[in-house]
């Protein structure tokens, strides 16, 4: 027999899309109308962002690093960020060496062979476009990564974590558009990384002292805003150096609806559940659609959407650990 060969090759447009759910509802191409289209559109968002609440979609989930300073104790975190499932406190060292400098580069040698698994920059001006650069000898340098945080202004860091862990003795950061605005540059190496306790808002609340300063951060109160979520860490940090990052695993909202030529963010297996579902929503919005078509539609999105999300797991063992212990008053 003969197969195509290929496989996730195939993809659905916007576009694609809401042709299939303006089918489904069975109103014909020659009744849509630009204003039909910006409906769907608008109800393509609305179900996408209900099903970021219902779930935690695991092709959503992202690790963030955030820089540390000394007295800050709120950490806002990306737009769209829905929830915090980690946090960890990172410790990073800093290999010594012997560094060097030009107008568009920062390298180091490194006393001995070592891996460096993240790069801080302290900015003095405009963020850029970096590079990440090893060698073998100082002259030849090889790009194992680029990285760029448009965000970032003077004064403030950036971190970077390296995913191709390199055993070498040199090591640069290059800015790709020719000058590298940086204060510092800290190539860092053998992290190790403390989990912060989460407080439930009451626990936050009733801290006596919420400013009480320390070296590391324990816990964090995760303030959930209208616009961006916000940690809130206790006690307030009282280092700054760049040693220390907040490394937060969370869970965000599924990318904005785009042109009409650009796809839904969501695994192809989950295409089935977005046409269907598109479908019940424009069937209520759309006055060409037979009233009678809603229940069968219905029936359909929820069938759909509940295969997918009984199959949005890792499969990863669960431990419980019940916390039985004697109790003594």
């Amino acid at each position: 027999m003969a197969y195509s060969g290929t496989i996730g090759s195939t993809t659905f447009t916007t576009r694609k899309v809401i042709d299939h759910a303006f089918r489904r509802c069975k109103v014909s191409a020659s009744k849509i109308t630009g204003e039909h289209v910006d409906i769907a559109k608008d109800c393509l968002f609305l179900m996408l962002q209900q099903w970021s609440a219902m779930q935690i979609n695991l092709w959503c989930l992202e690790t963030v690093t955030l820089p540390v300073y000394e007295g800050k104790a709120a950490f806002t975190l990306p737009v769209g960020t829905i929830d915090v499932l980690n946090a960890n406190l990172r410790l990073l060292q800093e290999p010594t060496g012997t560094r060097t400098s030009a107008a568009s580069y920062e390298a180091t040698q490194l006393d001995e062979e070592q891996r460096i698994s993240a790069v801080g920059v302290l900015w003095s001006g405009v963020s850029d476009v970096l590079l990440f650069q090893t060698s073998t000898d100082g002259v030849s340098w090889t790009t194992v990564q680029t990285v760029a945080d448009p965000q970032a202004v003077a004064g403030e860091w950036s971190w970077f974590d390296v995913e191709e862990l390199t055993l070498s003795t040199y090591y640069r950061i290059v800015a790709n558009g020719g000058t590298l605005n940086d204060t510092t540059i800290f190539f860092g190496a053998s992290p190790s990384e403390i989990p912060l306790s989460r407080m439930n808002r009451d626990e936050y609340f009733y801290l006596p002292n919420k400013t009480f300063l320390s070296e590391r951060p324990l816990q964090y109160w995760l303030d959930r805003q209208a616009d961006r979520c916000v940690m809130h860490t206790w006690p307030v940090p009282s280092q700054g150096d760049g040693r220390y990052q907040l490394v937060v695993k969370s869970h965000r909202s599924i990318m904005d609806v785009g042109s009409m030529t650009q796809q839904v963010e969501v695994p192809n297996r989950w295409y089935e559940a977005v046409v269907a579902g598109l479908a019940a929503k424009v069937a209520r919005e759309i006055e060409e659609v037979d009233p009678r078509a809603i229940p069968q539609l219905d029936g359909d999105a929820s069938s759909a959407l509940l295969t997918v999300s009984m199959e949005n797991r890792d499969n990863s063992p669960v431990s419980i650990n019940p916390g039985i212990s004697g109790y003594t008053r």
